[in-house]
């Protein structure tokens, strides 16, 4: 057990918040448990005695969750009524993560965070919430090795060199501790208990039930405090499909069919958002035996952002970006990689579209898509 003190009550008697983890059994278990950590605080009651304030199993990284780096944890800090969780990980890609939660009218609260991604000691994305002001920054550098070895090349100190995208989104209220342990992108692997009571398809989203994946046979997605989101692909009809699972009740849901890959789905103020990508036949001028021949192919010409109600009705296009040129009769280059990564916070989108070994463009926009307008791109405008 790893304990800090602090008297988030305020009330002059020493409080703690700590981690309590499992002692492994034999060697194999050291390198590789699967227990988790659990995140507690207790407060004193002034003769000796705590009481259990909170416990959570989500927040912490467990042993094996730092990838080849080793055990991600870092011992938490403490000062006043609030607390930091610390974890660094992965190989020469490396990631850190910091998140400050705040006792606050008798509530924790998730009031500020830090994240930090990399080659290296070479910062390729940064991000910073701040719950107290309302604003998260995030800051963006490429992440190709010739666009890296520029900065390298230049002498300047990795850290001081410029990004090529920084900007502000407005942030929503702070959730509650509670709120961000199941909202965190690993606590679906805490999960033991999958049971489905009942299953339903949205109208357009048919499936015989046998052909449903459930939960534990999928590779999930997104995780909050009342639903779960994962898609799947069904083999005889081509179909991609989203299903959504709902805690209180074991509901399990098929919400939404694609002809093309569903990605990156989540839930904002009742509505699903997802991506996926735009397909259409392509001409592409080839050669064979010294002569010019065109050949015609289904290819990704595009990727959208659609977003749906909960139960599968109202389908929109909130975003749509098409590859330049993807309209010319016949295409002398391979249209390159495309994908779509957004973020939604404080009622607004940012959306990157990744474009191969192009510069990804971000957009700034309404949750609804209305006002949509370039913000930069990575790597930055040449002068």
């Amino acid at each position: 057990m790893k304990i800090s003190f602090l008297d988030f009550n305020e009330d002059g008697i020493p409080d703690y918040v700590g981690v309590l983890e499992a002692v492994p059994t034999d060697a194999e278990d050291a390198w590789y448990p699967e227990e988790p950590r659990i995140l507690f605080a207790a407060a004193g009651d002034g003769t000796k005695g705590y009481r259990l304030d909170f416990q959570d199993i989500n927040l912490i990284r467990t042993r094996a969750e730092g990838g080849v780096f080793g055990d991600p944890y870092e011992p938490l800090t403490a000062e006043g009524k609030s607390f930091t969780t610390h974890a660094y990980g992965g190989s020469a890609w490396r990631w850190s993560e910091d998140y400050t939660y705040t006792y606050m009218e008798g509530v924790w609260r998730l009031t500020a965070s830090e994240a930090i991604y990399g080659y290296g000691g070479y910062i390729t994305s940064y991000s910073r919430d701040d719950w107290e002001s309302g604003t998260g920054i995030r800051k963006e550098r490429s992440s190709e090795f010739s666009d890296m070895e520029k900065n390298w090349e230049s002498g300047e100190d990795w850290d001081s060199a410029a990004y090529d995208l920084e900007y502000e989104i407005p942030l929503d209220e702070p959730v509650t501790l509670e709120q961000a342990g199941k909202r965190w992108w690993l606590a679906s692997d805490r999960v033991t208990d999958w049971a489905v009571e009942s299953v339903t398809c949205a109208a357009g989203a048919e499936l015989a039930e046998e052909k449903i994946k459930r939960p534990d046979e999928a590779y999930l997605e997104y995780c909050d405090e009342d639903y779960v989101l994962y898609s799947f692909s069904e083999a005889d009809s081509g179909f991609y499909y989203l299903a959504m699972y709902r805690w209180a009740d074991r509901a399990l849901s098929v919400v939404a069919r694609e002809e093309a890959a569903i990605d990156y789905p989540e839930i904002y103020k009742r509505r699903i958002y997802y991506t996926t990508d735009i397909a259409e036949a392509v001409s592409y001028k080839t050669w064979q035996d010294g002569a010019e021949q065109t050949a015609e192919e289904e290819d990704t010409v595009g990727v959208r952002l659609n977003r749906i109600a909960l139960d599968g009705t109202g389908k929109e296009t909130v975003f749509e970006y098409r590859y330049p040129e993807e309209a010319q009769e016949i295409r002398e280059t391979r249209i390159p990689y495309l994908s779509l990564i957004y973020e939604i916070s404080g009622d607004q989108i940012v959306a990157e579209v990744y474009i191969g070994n192009e510069p990804h463009p971000f957009y700034r926009m309404k949750t609804d898509g209305s006002g949509a307008k370039k913000i930069g791109q990575v790597p930055g405008e040449q002068e």
